[in-house]
């Protein structure tokens, strides 16, 4: 697998679901059919635990046995993993670090702590303290609305400033935050939604942690060539991307559903991972098998090719 750069890190990543058995227990053995599956069709790279992977859901010990169980099955491909490490506190962070990096993540990445809104002071310290906690192992940027702590341009510069080893970030506010982002870090890679990429490809977006990967991997891994190509097949599927936000989950959203549950949804309604997808730990609520019947349905309607995931595994 091997440590990333910002030269290697590209493309569509999957990031993939817990599967969690009705007993509320991690079901081990389809994690690591999923991860295989993932790695067999030729995804750049697996995460996980960020938002669909329910990092703030788990025991340490739980937490712990996604990592190796997702490492183990992608090495044999050498298929990168990044690990999110996230945490509410810097020790917990630099725990989940070097567990990442003793089961031998290609990179790890980090949201800002989320509970009280830092300050930029606090943001550098902590990154700094996590990375040097695990000299050789790069790091990607969450830079999510949830933190409370957004990645601004000044901040980025400070960061970069304190040789803190970024080679990513995930997330942007919008196109213009894209592009100020890249003009102070050019030479490091920027992440962005599945329906943003096309768009924003000029703006230096360079990938997707993508759930839709694991629902129909042809499709996606194709829209990421036409994207990196300039092929104007690249705005088609957007365009139908961006109209299955706006028919289908913006809808479920208002109704309270969150990330993890659409992207169980996506993947249970093409069928290409396996395992009980649909159910999300409490106290957010779990899709349900009429979401992902309804989601086959709009598909049929308005993008019968979303529902082509391969059945030969």
């Amino acid at each position: 697998m091997g440590t990333l750069t910002s030269a290697t890190l590209e493309g569509m990543w999957a990031g993939l679901p817990v599967p969690w058995t009705i007993q509320d227990e991690i079901d081990e053995a389809a994690l690591r059919e999923n991860v295989r599956r993932c790695c067999r069709v030729g995804v750049h790279g697996v995460y996980t635990h960020g938002t669909t992977g329910e990092f703030y859901a788990q025991t340490p010990e739980e937490w712990s046995r996604v990592v190796t169980a997702t490492i183990e099955e992608a090495r044999p491909f050498g298929t990168p993993v990044q690990i999110g490490c996230t945490s509410l506190w810097t020790r917990e962070a630099i725990r989940r670090a070097a567990t990442a990096q003793r089961a031998g993540a290609s990179a790890i990445q980090l949201a800002f702590p989320f509970w009280l809104a830092l300050t930029d002071d606090q943001a550098v310290r902590f990154l700094r303290e996590v990375t040097d906690s695990i000299p050789g192992v790069p790091l990607v940027i969450y830079n999510t609305q949830r933190s409370k702590k957004p990645l601004t341009a000044e901040l980025l510069k400070r960061i970069i400033d304190a040789d803190i080893p970024v080679i990513g970030c995930k997330g942007a506010q919008s196109r213009d935050d894209l592009k100020t982002l890249g003009q102070v870090a050019p030479q490091i890679r920027f992440f962005v939604r599945e329906a943003d990429l096309a768009d924003w490809w000029e703006c230096g977006a360079r990938g997707s942690y993508s759930s839709l990967v694991y629902a129909c991997p042809q499709l996606m891994l194709r829209y990421y060539a036409a994207c990196k190509q300039g092929d104007p097949e690249a705005r088609e599927i957007q365009k139908s991307l961006k109209r299955m936000d706006a028919e289908f989950t913006l809808p479920r959203a208002n109704r309270g559903l969150y990330d993890t549950a659409f992207d169980r949804t996506f993947a249970t309604a093409t069928g290409f991972l396996t395992g009980s997808l649909l159910i999300s730990r409490a106290p957010y609520d779990s899709a349900t098998e009429k979401d992902a019947q309804e989601f086959r349905g709009w598909c049929a309607k308005s993008w019968p090719e979303f529902m082509t995931a391969p059945r030969n595994r």
